[in-house]
């Protein structure tokens, strides 16, 4: 039994293809353009630590603190959400080469056998089956698969960006936690030093007052300040603690005893890492095109146009072309009787009510218009952060001067003022007063040196400081291998 079928409806596919060419295809979104301005801090980088220069990749290296870059690099080989952005990667790899298998020839088969009985007397049993082979190729006359691939492109570069946007703030926080932590050493150490200044000047004065040199008064108020000082012990070593157990999270640990970095950090004090002494600042051209989070935005635009544009070419027909092979047999057949086969082309359009795919594109296209206001949204939030971190950086910088002579001068102070005391010049009031301001010039000192080393950090990260696109495949955080 030998079958052939060739079909090609034209009183179907012919309408439908001049009906088309009647078509109206709306506008799609334009991208945005940006006129940049260049912010007052971008136009005076030969002051107050700045210049125009590239921003190193590996910024926290410049800081000179060798622990401060063995655990970026740790937060970044093992921060946990890094991980999962690797993940949202591989699922948009694997969503771009499923979309590029619509380009090629796709098959199909069928099988299936059958044995039985007719009901009537005396029939015999008879065994039948068919089989099926199919292929079929679609022909993208209107652009449609090129587009859904455009977009899963985009999606990918998108997700990319945004493991990087992600791989910046790791760097940043870890950099940050770690400059929390030796600042509250560094301002636990001046309290517990005026503690015990304090102290000692507690234990004189007890002695003074029991050999009636000294008032009730002048003990009460040496007293509050001594408990005052050591009061602000607990609350410096609390925010030393927090920023270890940030460091801890950072870099994928859920124990300290996990991260001998964070151990050896705490069980060796040392001093705030300071910035360089000069500060890369890159033009805004430079900063927009080097940002993930503005290069994220962009990928959302381009997939959204690419799937714009898969809408728009549904406006079309679809032309298939098809080829089948078909067997039918039973007990009785001769092998080469049984075979059949089809091919032709196949046109299939969604209209010629196209009301649903007018709607889905004025959809899309909404949700383009938005992406373009994120990303102008993003760019200008991009310039803010850059002005206020290096303006920060910058007048913290020149402040910092200022109180390193007060904090010297408070010492100077202190001193002299146990010594008129000690002379019978002054009364010890002097001495409490001198070394409250002592402790609250280096205190304020330190704060600021911290304050630098923040903003400085504050600064990077505005800048999109980190890695290449040769380098981010260098680092297992932002790699593409199943282990890193």
């Amino acid at each position: 039994m030998a079958m052939t079928r060739f079909r090609f409806n034209s009183a179907v596919v012919l309408p439908a293809a001049l009906a088309t060419g009647c078509v109206a295809v709306p506008d799609a979104p334009q991208p945005p353009s940006l006129e940049l301005a260049s912010p007052s801090t971008f136009d005076h980088s030969d002051r107050n630590g700045l210049a125009a220069m590239s921003v190193a990749g590996d910024w926290w290296r410049t800081f000179d603190d060798p622990m401060l870059g063995d655990l970026v690099t740790a937060a970044l080989e093992q921060n946990r959400d890094l991980d999962v952005a690797l993940a949202d990667i591989r699922t948009a790899r694997a969503r771009l080469v499923a979309e590029g298998l619509e380009r090629t020839l796709s098959t199909s088969s069928s099988a299936s056998a059958e044995f039985g009985q007719a009901p009537r007397a005396g029939a015999d049993a008879e065994f039948s089956g068919s089989g099926q082979l199919g292929a079929s190729w679609e022909y993208d006359a209107f652009g449609r698969i090129d587009a859904l691939v455009a977009a899963a492109e985009a999606g990918l570069d998108s997700e990319i960006e945004l493991q990087r946007d992600l791989a910046v703030t790791v760097a940043a926080n870890t950099a940050l936690a770690y400059a929390e932590l030796r600042g509250s050493q560094v301002r636990l150490a001046v309290a517990r030093s005026n503690a015990a200044l304090q102290g000692d000047s507690l234990a004189l004065l007890r002695t003074l007052f029991e050999n009636g040199r000294a008032t009730r008064l002048d003990l009460e108020r040496a007293e509050s300040q001594f408990r005052t000082t050591l009061a602000s012990v607990p609350q410096i070593e609390a925010r030393m603690r927090i920023a270890a157990a940030n460091l801890v999270t950072l870099t994928g640990q859920t124990s300290l005893l996990e991260t001998p970095l964070v151990e050896r950090a705490l069980a060796a004090p040392g001093t705030i890492p300071g910035p360089p002494n000069v500060l890369a600042l890159e033009t805004p051209e430079a900063l927009i095109r080097r940002r993930p989070d503005v290069r994220a935005a962009e990928a959302e635009i381009a997939q959204l146009l690419a799937l714009g544009e898969a809408d728009r070419a549904r406006l079309f027909p679809t032309l298939t072309f098809n080829a089948n092979l078909l067997s039918l047999f039973n007990e009785t057949n001769d092998l080469g009787d049984s075979f059949g086969f089809g091919i032709g082309p196949a046109i299939r359009w969604e209209g010629p009510d196209l009301r649903r795919v007018r709607a889905d594109i004025d959809v899309n296209d909404a949700r383009t218009r938005r992406a373009i206001e994120n990303y102008e949204r993003i760019v200008v939030e991009a310039l803010g952060e850059v002005e206020t971190a290096l303006i920060g950086y910058a007048f913290e910088r020149a402040r910092r001067a200022d109180l390193e002579a007060a904090a010297a001068s408070a010492e100077r102070a202190t001193s002299l003022a146990r010594l008129r005391f000690e002379e019978g010049v002054d009364d010890f009031l002097d001495v409490i007063d001198a070394q409250r301001a002592q402790l609250d010039a280096q205190d304020r000192l330190e704060i600021s040196r911290l304050e630098t080393t923040r903003q400085a950090i504050f600064a990077y990260r505005a800048l999109g400081g980190i890695w290449s696109a040769e380098q981010i495949n260098e680092t297992r955080a932002i790699g593409d291998t199943p282990n890193g």
